[in-house]
C-alpha cells in the first residue's frame, strides 16, 4: 500500500494538535512507540513524527503535520488500516468536516467513520478514476 494521508477535504475539518498527538500517539501504539522526532525546519510540513516497532513485523513511521490538518503513515496496508481507525478514534466522533484517508497520489479515498473496522475500511475505499470525489 503506498503511503496513506488522513485529512478533511473540508475546509476545518481536521484539527490535531501536535502535544495530542505525541499523547495519543504514545498511548494508542504504547511500547512499540520507539520513538518521537521533532522535524526540523519549518520547510517541513511535519513537525514530529512517531516511530513504531514491534516484533515480528516492519518497522513503520506515523508523521503529525504542522499545519493540525493532517497525518500521514508508511506503513503496510494493515498497519496503515491501524493507524487510519487510530486516528479517527483520536478525533471528536462529530467533527467540523469529514474525514478521509487517501492515498499519496490521491488515486481513492475512504471516509473515516467512529466505530469502523478494516474491513469496513477495505470495504468502503472508492476508486477516484471510477468515482470522482466531489
Amino acid at each position: 500500500m503506498p503511503n496513506i494521508i488522513i485529512l478533511s477535504p473540508d475546509e476545518d475539518g481536521f484539527d490535531l494538535s501536535k502535544e495530542r498527538f505525541e499523547e495519543a500517539v504514545v498511548t494508542g501504539f504504547g511500547p512499540g512507540v520507539t520513538s518521537l522526532v521533532q522535524r526540523a525546519g519549518d520547510e517541513s510540513p511535519v513537525d514530529v513524527a512517531a516511530r513504531v516497532d514491534r516484533p515480528g513485523e516492519p518497522a513503520f513511521q506515523i508523521f503529525h503535520f504542522r499545519t493540525r490538518d493532517g497525518i500521514s503513515t508508511d506503513g503496510t496496508a494493515e498497519q496503515a488500516a491501524e493507524v487510519m481507525l487510530w486516528v479517527r478514534s483520536v478525533l471528536p466522533a462529530d467533527p467540523a468536516g469529514r474525514i478521509w484517508a487517501v492515498d499519496e497520489a490521491y488515486n481513492g479515498h475512504v471516509e473515516l467513520m467512529p466505530g469502523m473496522t478494516s474491513d469496513d475500511i477495505r470495504s468502503g475505499w472508492i476508486d477516484h478514476a471510477e468515482n470522482p470525489p466531489d
